[in-house]
């Protein structure tokens, strides 16, 4: 009965085939040195050209499929065939199933998976394998390894180890791979083909061109790149720091088919950007290909990730902290498994002000928040008339605990808008600090403005409803800024005026204040002082509605003079303060006498 393998492989490449003696080749120089080259009598099409099909045969004495020949002399003990491989007297060397023999490597829950040479033992849906317990989510991809009657850590496998194995982080125990024929710009055609299909691949690699790291493309690569004929590359995003290992496929470019040919490999991302690869042997004349555009990755700084631009190169990303720039609290948030990575200890943090330690875990990130307020933690603040600027540093120690080593600083800026009506699409920082500092941007002001009934601002109108009053009364107009650096900040009246619309545009108006210069009858009570400023203010009844609109600005007392100078100039060249949206209240009416 012929062997199952067989029937699966001439399923597989039936449309390859002429026959059962050999495999159909687009190149006689891939035919193995013992096999022979043939020439199809028949024509087949390929695109609108008619080409001659070739076909590599072995010759007499040996057996193998064309590319690969086993001289059946010295062969048929199976000494020629390596671990995880079994002689068969019609296909030679032959993949052992090891998830098929009577007692399977893997040990429930685990999932058994064969590859060529070897098997990946799998978690199964539910598998939590990266906390380390057996309920919850799960990465399909993940992999977890044996070492004798030993299951390895997540992220570990069974490496050799000073000639000994035993579980290790495949990241710290690897081989260089610095051939600079795998190169995705270099054409085999013009400098000579390769292959990987009888490399005895032995644990992890790191690749190389050059001395710069890079890694695998995930793109297809056309044919003959890489300096072979098939050029393999991933056929899914690298995984993330964290994952532990994970199982992946890479897809070989054949006969125009992006990914013809499939086979699984294991990757691991390592903390410094860079990743690892188990490869294992090919089949065809194809090998591994190392993405020339990742160069880049090289560069990216110990907290950056290395992403994809566009499909057309590289760039560094910042990856942590995670910054979130709130009303009242700035907060900083920073992965446990990068910091536990770069050997750094997670509750040896603080702000700049060592006493500033706080810190809560919450879904893998511990969280450091810090009050937005001048002073608090170690913050300082810089203001330009435009943009708040509030900056700090979270300093973090090594994991062996000692306060004297060292520490890995982060700082950090959150800015702040000091109007409410500018985009910050662009935010403007005035000084740039530092390499990893990592901006965010807060909310913009928020101000509110009533109509009082009593010159002690403590009653106000009802909001949005129509006020009737005398002809003569007195406005009593109150304003405040919700700002939680009360102590640094001051509203300032720019210009307040009536008009008989409740858009604060409309034309014509009647100025109250004008340039921070009250007109006649009008009282300013309050300017410039706190986050609160009022006014009083006596008017005609010659108008059916009025509408009563002011314009604001927030003043850094801490670093400008913000008392409020009277200028009937219309502009100024410069200002200490920054201005708001202009705020409404109405509709006011006028009766000559109440019923």
């Amino acid at each position: 009965m012929m062997p199952l393998g067989f029937l699966l492989t001439l399923l597989i490449f039936k449309h390859l085939t002429v026959d059962s003696s050999g495999l159909a080749v687009t190149s006689c120089q891939m035919c193995h040195e013992n096999a022979t080259c043939l020439v199809s009598p028949g024509e087949r099409q390929r695109g609108d050209a008619f080409t001659a099909q070739l076909n590599c045969t072995c010759q007499e004495g040996f057996v193998g499929d064309g590319l690969t020949c086993y001289d059946l002399k010295i062969c048929a003990g199976g000494s020629c065939c390596r671990q995880g491989y079994r002689w068969s007297s019609e296909l030679g060397c032959v993949d052992v199933d090891e998830c098929s023999l009577p007692e399977p490597p893997c040990s429930p829950p685990q999932v058994c998976e064969n590859t060529p040479g070897s098997f990946h033992c799998q978690g199964p849906p539910g598998d939590d394998l990266l906390s380390g317990n057996r309920s919850g989510p799960s990465n399909t991809r993940s992999v977890q390894f044996q070492c004798g009657s030993t299951w390895c850590p997540v992220g570990e496998d069974c490496i050799s180890v000073g000639g000994t194995s035993r579980c290790a982080d495949p990241c710290q125990h690897y081989t260089a791979l610095k051939e600079d024929w795998r190169s995705t710009t270099n054409n085999g055609q013009y400098n000579g083909f390769h292959s990987d299909q009888y490399v005895n691949w032995q644990g992890w690699y790191r690749l190389f061109l050059g001395n710069t790291s890079v890694q695998m493309p995930e793109r297809c690569v056309g044919q003959y790149m890489c300096g072979t004929y098939y050029p393999l590359w991933l056929s899914s995003p690298h995984p993330q720091l964290g994952e532990g290992v994970v199982q992946t496929a890479v897809c070989g470019n054949m006969y125009s088919d992006c990914c013809y040919y499939r086979q699984s490999i294991n990757v691991k991302a390592c903390f410094g950007n860079y990743y690892v690869y188990k490869f294992v042997p090919t089949s065809y004349s194809s090998a591994y290909c190392a993405d020339a555009n990742s160069t880049v990755c090289a560069s990216c700084g110990l907290f950056d990730a290395c992403v994809e631009n566009n499909n057309t190169g590289w760039r560094c990303v910042k990856k942590v902290p995670e910054l979130v720039c709130g009303r009242s609290f700035l907060q900083v948030g920073l992965p446990k498994v990068y910091l536990e990575a770069a050997g750094l200890d997670p509750s040896s943090a603080h702000m700049a002000d060592s006493r500033c330690s706080d810190n809560q875990d919450h879904n893998g990130v511990v969280w450091y928040q810090v009050e937005l307020m001048k002073g608090r933690c170690g913050n300082t603040l810089k203001t330009n008339g435009t943009i708040a600027v509030y900056s700090n540093s979270l300093f973090v120690y090594p994991i062996d605990g000692r306060k004297d080593s060292q520490p890995f600083g982060f700082p950090f800026s959150c800015v702040y808008p000091l109007e409410t009506e500018s985009s910050l699409d662009v935010p403007i920082i005035p000084y740039s600090p530092s390499d990893h500092l990592v901006v965010g941007v807060g909310p913009k002001a928020s101000a509110s403005m009533s109509l009082y009934r009593q010159s002690n601002y403590t009653d106000p109108y009802p909001a949005g409803k129509l006020v009737t009053l005398l002809v003569g009364s007195t406005l009593h107009v109150g304003v405040s800024v919700q700002e939680s650096d009360a102590k640094t900040f001051v509203v300032i009246l720019e210009d307040c005026y009536t008009t008989e619309s409740p858009s604060y545009d409309a034309l014509p108006r009647t100025y109250l204040i004008q340039d921070r210069c009250p007109r006649a009858q009008v009282t300013v009570e309050e300017s410039g002082s706190s986050l609160r400023a009022s006014f009083s203010a006596r008017l005609p009844g010659n108008q059916v509605y009025v509408f009563v609109h002011c314009s604001l600005s927030l003043c850094d007392k801490t670093t400008f003079p913000c008392s409020p100078v009277c200028s009937r100039r219309r502009s100024r060249s410069v200002s200490s303060s920054t201005p708001l949206k202009p705020l409404t209240i109405g509709p006011i009416t006028w009766v000559q006498r109440l019923e």
